[in-house]
């Protein structure tokens, strides 16, 4: 390391500095060259530093990759004239040869590897098993053959790994099963040498041990058909397996390989594939596969006689091939299940190797499943090629993965991509390392792993993502779609998809090509030049969406160009379709012009018969389809980005274009309603505009438009405002206000239609309403019968929802006389109601006004008026009798004095009498109510006198109901319900009960009774004190003092003892009071 140089390590500053570097000049670019250089020399110098140092060495192929990339920094610019500067490391390679580590106890016969499990036949006639996810446990069996006789045989291991069977070069066969100490000789296999076996798939699913029937081909030709089932005595030496013969091969050759698959969608429906050293054969027909071998009937024998008596085969002629057959499968989702489906197929002939794919379908006997089959010559050997050896050796096993065919030789394993048939990877392995040639090649294709084994060693061949460049070979084949579904990374990808609409933009399908440009790193300007030289909108058109769908929500700004951008386009793309369709309108009227002028000329027709304007109006029809399917293309981009769409710019497009659908659209997807009435309204049409406001005006909305709207659409408006339950009325007088019903003559007052509904319907309790209600019922020239003026002010007069001064008002103004006589009457002007009906001689009015008061009086002064002004309008008398008799107020005396002095009494000479004998009888009703008053006081007077004479007997042993004590010991009161209580019990008892007032009034009698009683004393006392008292204050006379206690005694018991607290009021009232008050249950008295 002392060789280096400090100015080595500046090689990653220069390299960063390069980066910066924009090549814009000849002069630039000579400056990088030169800089390149320099870092070459570099790299030069540290390799060779690096090289002499212990340890470290640089193969001639990394020398090679570094100076590749170095070329490429100083000659890779890219199409924008910038340096190529990601030099891409170095991948690990597809495939890499690794020797496992495991020592071999004997020279290895043959291996086969299973659903993880590795199985080794080893000379000794030992069997080691291992399960290679515990490698640490090898489980070791032994064949039941002499040790030293077994020195090759066939293995194959069933896709389980649990069935192995065994068969020498002698005829003998062998059966071991997972578990197992030694294997069991199959007795019925005797004399057969079994060299191919096709497994059967449903082992997988099955529960028991069985590998279900299974084919067997050995090296006579011939095909035998059995199933292997572990015995249940396991020290047994042999076992009794059925074996059958189901078909032989019309050329007898040694079988090399044999495949049996299912059809994927009919799972009865079978494909057998058997090869030879010379021809493969395939058998297609029905086989159940669910049932069992044994004692059933054969399953594969119709089939395979019936499909080798005519035989589907192919032949490579010459010499006899190594003949190996193999079957790739991938995993496909069918339904809700995940399947392997058999895709490939690869065989190892004379010349090659024939490797088609496999297609199921329809086929039936006789038909073929290959396709795209080719033959593949063997790759020439490296060291062949440098004449080190033999180029014409044939491989001995093949195999393969998903895009690679494995072919193995003697001395070296190669890869061949399946796709260019190109070899990938060549490893050779020197037979002194490996203790002899190279025996076999397997791959488990449940683990996806390959092996490889000599007569000491065991190889695993590691696969890393073969599919890595296969998006490459899809690429330079123009498969793009297979391409891009290979694609490892977005650098990958985006060059796929630069390339599909690069060959699509040159091919002229420029459509596709804008929808897959807009997936690429391309630059946005320079694909919108290349569109725009086009000149057709429609190709830009499909760009700019298929950009638009590419970008994220945070992507706003660009997401709110390209759409408004769009937006521009499709309006373009309407105009010029609409033109088109005018053109050709015009050109329908000027054939039909023609045509009618040329009516007389029947020469001068089509000569199809065919009318010109028809082929016009079919264009027109499709022209039509093309507009309208535009237009929703155009409302569907709208609709889902209208958060980015911009209003103003949208709403002058639109009008910049002439579209005045889109306008509306736009403004109804946004919610801007009133924009679109404003629309209508400016257009003056009035009913597109009142059906806006009905289905999202807002309260504001209407209060804004209707003065305009009920001028022109009176009943239409009023219909939409009926169903708005949001409005204030009040706030839609002034539009009512400038409602010209009159010069309109449009039938019924729409304002007075609708504030009637609001009034009804919707009990407005707004007196504005209620009051410009009224005006309109006054003004309205159809009122003049005042009914429904009449209905209103009597319906809604009792709660003064109107002003009634205001109404009367108006009703004068406008000559409505009934309604002012009810207005008077509401006012309590009463007289004046009865005046102006009688003034406007509607005598029925009056009398009903009569009768409204609640004063007796004023009600007969009212009818004694009425009385008169007939009297002096001069009706008959026997009508004004007939008023009399009906106000049932006014008598014959009231109304005489109003008759002339020389009036004829004959006319009510029978009303008087009646009048008189009524009298009569009044005073005889007089009468006898005076004498029945007279005798009930009489009786009053006489129950009084009784009272002070009334008794009660008590026993000597009565005692107080309060207090239990004798009744005789002090005063008391005793009642007529034979209660009795001791005085100062029965005051405590009412004044526990009794209100605030009532005990505060007790106690006031009780201290007044008592200083009565001591002034008393004191005045019995006065003579007996000597002449120091006689100056003192003069008392009362004993009488006075007697007089006043009397009193205070008695009003004290009409408080104390009015009524007996135990069966009077008191005891009701104190229902809800507790037997046990809180203090006697706190001193604990036993009430019993």
């Amino acid at each position: 390391m002392d060789q280096l140089k400090p100015s080595d390590f500046t090689l990653l500053q220069q390299c960063a500095e390069i980066l910066d570097l924009c090549v814009d000049s000849e002069d630039r670019r000579a400056e990088l060259v030169q800089r390149m250089e320099a870092i070459t020399q570099h790299m030069d110098y540290l390799r060779n530093t690096f090289a002499s140092l212990p340890g470290i060495s640089i193969s001639q192929k990394d020398q090679k990759k570094q100076q590749d990339g170095l070329a490429l920094g100083i000659n890779g610019l890219d199409a924008d004239g910038y340096i190529t500067t990601t030099l891409e490391a170095e991948d690990a390679p597809i495939f890499s040869l690794d020797t496992v580590q495991f020592q071999v106890p004997n020279k290895i016969i043959s291996l086969a590897v299973a659903n993880d499990t590795l199985v080794l036949v080893i000379e000794g006639a030992k069997i080691l098993r291992i399960k290679l996810q515990e490698a640490h446990n090898i489980i070791e069996a032994s064949v039941p053959v002499n040790p030293t006789s077994l020195r090759a045989c066939n293995v194959f291991l069933d896709p389980t790994g649990r069935h192995l069977l065994l068969s020498t070069p002698q005829g003998e066969s062998f059966y071991y099963y997972d578990g197992w100490e030694h294997a069991k000789m199959l007795s019925k296999f005797k004399n057969m040498e079994v060299t191919a076996v096709a497994w059967n798939s449903m082992a997988w699913s099955t529960a028991n041990s069985s590998s279900r029937t299974i084919l067997v081909g050995t090296h006579d030709g011939k095909l035998y058909e059995t199933e292997l089932r572990p015995s249940g005595d396991a020290k047994a030496k042999r076992i009794d397996t059925a074996v059958k013969c189901v078909a032989e091969l019309p050329v007898r050759e040694r079988v090399t390989g044999i495949a049996m698959e299912a059809f994927p969608d009919r799972r009865k429906q079978h494909v057998v594939l058997i090869a030879t050293g010379t021809r493969m054969y395939q058998v297609i027909g029905a086989a159940d596969l669910e049932t069992q071998a044994g004692d059933k009937s054969s399953v594969f024998e119709a089939m395979l006689h019936n499909g080798l008596a005519n035989p589907n085969f192919q032949e490579i002629p010459g010499m006899p091939g190594p003949g190996a057959l193999t079957v790739h499968h991938r995993e496909t989702v069918l339904g809700n299940q995940v399947q392997a489906i058999a895709t490939d197929f690869a065989w190892l002939t004379s010349m090659g190797v024939f490797f088609g794919r496999l297609t199921f379908g329809a086929q039936e006997s006789g038909d073929s499943v290959i396709e795209n089959a080719a033959l593949i010559p063997y790759p020439t050997s490296s060291n062949a090629a440098n004449g080190d050896a033999d180029g014409s050796e044939q491989p001995t096993a093949l195999s393969l993965t998903a895009f690679h065919i494995l072919l193995q030789y003697s001395d070296r394993i190669c890869a061949l991509n399946m796709l260019n048939n190109k070899l990938v990877y060549e490893q050779s392995v020197a037979p002194e390392s490996s203790g002899g040639t190279l025996q076999g090649l397997t791959v488990d294709e449940a683990k996806r792993t390959c092996w490889l084994y000599s007569p000491t060693n065991i190889y695993e061949l590691v696969v890393t993502d073969e599919d890595r460049d296969v998006w490459n070979i899809f690429l330079t084949r123009h498969q793009f779609d297979a391409a891009l579904k290979h694609c490892y990374n977005d650098a990958q990808r985006d060059t796929v998809l630069r390339a599909q609409a690069e060959h699509l933009f040159a091919t002229e399908n420029y459509m596709q090509s804008a929808e897959i440009f807009a997936h690429t790193s391309l630059s946005f300007e320079e694909v919108v030049m290349r569109f725009m030289e086009k000149k057709d909108n429609r190709m830009l058109q499909a760009y700019l969406l298929s950009k638009l769908s590419t970008l994220q929500k945070q992507d706003r700004t660009q997401t709110t160009l390209l759409v408004m951008w769009l937006i521009e386009i499709y309006l373009s793309i309407v105009g010029e379709v609409d033109a088109k369709i005018s053109s050709l309108g015009a050109s329908a009227v000027s054939s039909s012009a023609e045509q009618i002028t040329a009516v007389d000329k029947p020469e001068s027709g089509s000569p199809n018969g065919q009318s010109p304007v028809e082929p016009q109006s079919n264009a027109i029809a499709t022209f039509e389809q093309e507009k309208t399917k535009v237009q929703n293309e155009l409302y569907a981009l709208v609709e889902e980005h209208k958060n980015a769409v911009d209003p103003n710019t949208t709403y002058q497009l639109a009008e910049s274009h002439g579209r005045r659908d889109f306008w509306l659209f736009y403004a109804s997807l946004r919610g801007d309603y009133e924009r679109i009435v404003e629309y209508w309204m400016e257009k003056e049409e009035f009913l597109r505009a009142i059906e806006v406001l009905g289905h999202y005006g807002t309260p504001e909305m209407f209060y804004k438009y209707s003065p305009a709207l009920m001028n022109a659409e009176p009943v239409a408006l009023v219909d939409i405002l009926m169903r708005q339950p949001n409005l204030i009325p009040s706030k839609l007088i002034p539009a009512f206000m400038r409602y010209g019903h009159d010069t309109l003559g449009s039938g019924a007052n729409q304002a007075i239609r609708y504030l009637r509904f609001c009034i009804q319907k919707q009990v407005c309790r707004d007196p504005v309403v209620y009051n410009y209600y009224l005006t309109l019922l006054v003004k309205d020239s159809a009122s003049d019968s005042e009914s429904e003026l009449m209905s209103f002010l009597t319906t809604y007069g009792k709660d003064m929802l109107y002003d009634p001064d205001y109404a009367l008002r108006m009703c004068k103004r406008y000559g409505r006389i009934q309604s002012c006589v009810h207005l008077y009457s509401l006012l309590k002007l009463h007289e004046d109601a009865v005046e102006l009906a009688l003034k406007q001689g509607d005598i029925e009015l009056a009398q009903i006004h009569a009768e409204r008061p609640d004063d007796d009086k004023l009600c007969k002064r009212l009818w004694l008026k009425i009385a008169q002004h007939m009297i002096q309008a001069k009706e008959p008398a026997s009508e004004v009798m007939e008023l009399v008799r009906r106000s049932n107020r006014l008598g014959v005396e009231d109304i005489l004095p109003f008759f002339p002095d020389f009036t004829r009494v004959d006319d009510f000479k029978d009303d008087i009498c009646v009048a008189l004998e009524d009298y009569e009888m009044q005073i005889q009703d007089l009468r006898a109510e005076m004498d029945e008053a007279t005798r009930t006081a009489e009786a009053m007077q006489s129950d009084m006198a009784t009272l002070k004479n009334r008794f009660a007997i008590l026993s000597t042993e009565e005692t107080c109901q309060v207090c239990n004590e004798p009744l005789w010991i002090r005063q008391f009161y005793a009642f007529p319900c034979q209660h009795s209580f001791h005085s100062d019990c029965l005051t405590r008892r009412v004044v526990s009960s009794c209100n605030r007032v009532q005990r505060r009034r007790i106690q006031e009698l009780q201290t007044q009774f008592g200083e009565i009683t001591k002034q008393r004393r004191q005045l019995r006392l006065t003579p007996l004190m000597g002449k120091a008292k006689s100056s003192s204050k003069p008392l009362d006379s004993d009488e006075q003092l007697e007089q006043q206690q009397r009193r205070a005694k008695q009003q004290l018991d009409a408080l104390v003892a009015g009524e007996c607290v135990l069966c009077g009021d008191a005891m009701i009232k104190s229902i809800a009071e507790p037997f046990i008050s809180m203090d006697q249950a706190a001193n604990g008295d036993d009430l019993l």
